[in-house]
Parts: C-alpha cells; sequence; structure tokens
C-alpha cells in the first residue's frame, strides 16, 4: 500500500500547485507560503470570485492563496503564523470577519480524503438495496430535487458534469444518491446524500464503495470530502480504504 500511495499523493501535490499557484515544494515545505491566485494548466475546474482567498495544507507547509487586491492583508496577517494557527477558529474568525466585507463567507475546512486501487475495500450492503450505476458524460440527471444536493448539486455544471451516478432503491423507494463530478482530468470528486429515514442501513456506504470503483477503472483517481463535525461521513470513507491527503478552506460569495 505505501508504495501504491506516494503516486496518488503526487498526483495530489501536482493538481494542488496548479489550484493554489505554488510549487509543489511548498506543499512539502515548512511555514506558511503566500501566493498570487492565476489560471494554472492542470488545476480544478472550481469557479473563482474577483476576491480570493483559499487555504491548503497536505499536511506540512500551508499555502495561502489570494488575488492581487487581498495579497498584502494575507502577507500581514497569515505570513508569520503555524499551520495549526491558520487552521484554529481564532484564524478562521479573522478570515470570515475579513471577506464578510466584500459579502463573502469562509467554507470549510474541508477534509479530503483518497482512494487507490490497493486501499479500496469494496462494500455491498444487504440485498434490500437496489443499485442502479449510470456512466457517461451525458447523464440525464434532475435538477429540479432539493433532496440530493451533495450528489448533484441544484444546477448542471458544463465545466464538472457528473459522469457517474448511482441510485439507491430501498423496498422501491428511492431512498439515496451517488454521483461523480469531473472536477479535472485527473481527479473526481464524490458526493453523496441518504434521505433521513434511511441513513444507517449501509446505503450511503454502499453508494460511495460502487461509484469510488467506477472511478477507479477509468484509471481517474477518485476524492470524498467532509468537514470534521461529520464523523459518520468520515467514516464511511476511512471504512472504504479512503484516506486523509489535504485540508482546504477557501471564500465564496454569499448567495442573495
Amino acid at each position: 500500500m505505501i508504495s501504491d500511495l506516494e503516486p496518488s499523493l503526487e498526483i495530489v501535490r501536482n493538481v494542488l500547485s496548479a489550484d493554489f499557484s505554488c510549487e509543489e515544494a511548498d506543499l512539502e515545505g515548512e511555514g506558511v507560503f503566500i501566493r498570487l491566485a492565476r489560471q494554472s494548466a492542470g488545476a480544478r475546474r472550481f469557479p473563482r470570485p474577483a476576491k480570493f482567498l483559499a487555504v491548503v495544507t497536505m499536511g506540512k507547509g500551508v499555502v495561502a492563496c489570494c488575488s492581487a487586491n487581498r495579497l498584502r492583508w494575507a502577507r500581514a496577517n497569515l505570513a508569520g503564523l503555524s499551520r495549526d494557527d491558520i487552521f484554529s477558529a481564532t484564524t478562521i474568525t479573522r478570515l470570515e470577519r475579513y471577506v464578510a466585507h466584500d459579502r463573502q463567507s469562509m467554507a470549510g475546512p474541508d477534509l479530503k480524503y483518497i482512494c487507490t486501487p490497493a486501499s479500496f475495500r469494496p462494500y455491498a450492503a444487504n440485498g434490500k438495496i437496489e443499485l442502479v450505476l449510470t456512466e457517461g458524460e451525458n447523464i440525464p440527471v434532475v435538477y429540479t430535487s432539493r433532496q440530493f444536493p451533495n450528489a448533484l448539486g441544484y444546477t448542471p455544471n458544463a465545466q464538472r458534469p457528473r459522469v457517474v451516478t448511482c441510485k439507491a432503491s430501498y423496498g422501491g423507494v428511492v431512498a439515496g444518491l451517488a454521483a461523480a463530478s469531473a472536477d479535472g482530468d485527473v481527479m473526481w470528486q464524490i458526493g453523496v446524500d441518504i434521505l433521513p429515514e434511511y441513513r444507517e442501513r449501509g446505503i450511503g456506504k454502499t453508494l460511495v464503495s460502487a461509484v469510488t470503483a467506477a472511478i477507479l477503472n477509468k484509471g481517474i483517481l477518485p476524492y470524498y470530502s467532509t468537514v470534521a463535525p461529520n464523523i459518520a461521513s468520515r467514516r464511511t470513507a476511512l471504512s472504504l480504504g479512503y484516506f486523509p491527503a489535504w485540508v482546504e478552506l477557501y471564500s465564496r460569495d454569499i448567495q442573495t
């Protein structure tokens, strides 16, 4: 598994260095590195607000990437901190107050997990769960339902299309949905939603397992996002062979 892990982490470092406009060495170094945001080949295809600020670590160095209009503040307020200081409640509160002036809020910290062919532990729950897996770039999905926001979002996204979906029915009722979004060329993200009345039946774990297998079969690296308080989600990831790879937080416009 160790030999399988390092190539996958190298993929992550390569993608994050493009995302955060930094060198891979920044992620492996010590200290906080302030970098000017720029468009880079190989980055994940997330939209960025005109005023941008994001922070990432793979456990060692911390990179704070921001638009030019925020560089001075970032250097004055973040450059001298440690990794743990950056992700502390005190600093996150300071970041929140700073971006609030531009009608933004901070999202995260998000915990990011990856899974490799060697680490993957497939799972299938009892026979009451029926799965329908669909693959392809033109999956017909319905965005009018607000029941599955993590899997589908609320609107189609041509930049990050859903390329794998898996529907779970329990007793003939659609109980959950998982989907993979093509966030980039080499890493796809999995989102999953289970209706409250059907949780704790192994449905989420079964769905994530099925979508993970489909992604790995394509030679793509699957990744899974959650937040620290969502213990059930973190357990799902770990039980399937996912392991923590990085942490990030970022500013986003407040939707009115």
